[in-house]
């Protein structure tokens, strides 16, 4: 009996305006969620073209040889050699230096790479060829990075579903986090092995040469920080719509405490 008569006095005192004060709060709470979900789509959409450009990109290790008169640019899987700028004429544009460009997984390349090194005592180009062969730390890095990209593409399919859907909005929260983190993973690799000795060092005929770290890896790392910016923005999207899922099935005046003195008695 108490219970009828608190259902039936919360009733008959709800105006109509607390509908339209319900209607319009959650309209606003969506909106939210949409704008969120759109913000953390276009983020991804950038973090995966900067991990394309990055893979594409020869110039993760950048050094200049000058007894070889030339920079040579160590890609994951493309690898190129570009002559110096002082050797060019000033009139030259930089943009129309020739670039020339040999795969890592090229099998006429790798042999030329292997004559080279077994005649190392008096090719002096046979230093620089050891840093072309495809080692097995570019494979790992080129894996993981790779599996970053093919996640990436998911998610966004994910994503454009997910403001209609919490169970599309919690999968895309969880392929932006697998995204991230292969992405990461394949920085790591790339960062700790391009710092040992035997990487980070050329060797040439008169002198040992250090390369640097180019544009190529840190476009990628700015892909994978955007990533991190996506993740952080889809998993509070997917917590929300979460939310607001389990309000709907279970609503706020049932879960109202029905054990007020006033209505202990009849």
């Amino acid at each position: 009996m108490p219970s009828l008569l608190r259902f039936t006095q919360f009733y008959l005192t709800k105006t109509p305006n607390d509908d339209d004060n319900e209607e319009m709060s959650e309209r606003r709470t969506t909106s939210a969620q949409t704008i969120v979900i759109i913000s953390s789509l276009i983020l991804l959409i950038i973090a995966l073209g900067l991990q394309a450009g990055g893979v594409m990109s020869p110039s993760w290790q950048v050094v200049d040889i000058r007894e070889f008169r030339a920079t040579h640019h160590h890609g994951l899987w493309l690898d190129c050699t570009r002559p110096q700028l002082h050797l060019i004429a000033k009139t030259q544009n930089k943009d129309d230096l020739p670039l020339h460009c040999t795969y890592k997984f090229d099998v006429s390349a790798s042999q030329i790479i292997d004559e080279n090194i077994e005649d190392i005592d008096q090719n002096s180009a046979a230093g620089e060829s050891e840093h072309h062969q495809f080692f097995g730390w570019h494979k790992f890095t080129l894996g993981f990075m790779l599996c970053a990209i093919v996640l990436a593409s998911l998610s966004l399919l994910c994503g454009i579903c997910a403001p209609c859907s919490s169970g599309f909005a919690v999968l895309y929260a969880i392929l932006v986090a697998f995204t991230a983190f292969t992405a990461t993973c394949g920085d790591a690799i790339f960062f700790f092995a391009a710092h040992r000795v035997d990487s980070r060092f050329v060797q040439g005929l008169v002198g040992t040469y250090e390369q640097v770290i180019g544009m190529g890896f840190y476009i990628h790392v700015a892909g994978t920080a955007i990533s991190c910016l996506a993740l952080i923005m889809a998993a509070i999207s997917a917590y929300s719509l979460l939310q607001n899922s389990d309000t709907n099935r279970l609503p706020v005046r049932e879960l109202t405490p029905l054990h007020e003195t006033r209505f202990a008695r009849v």
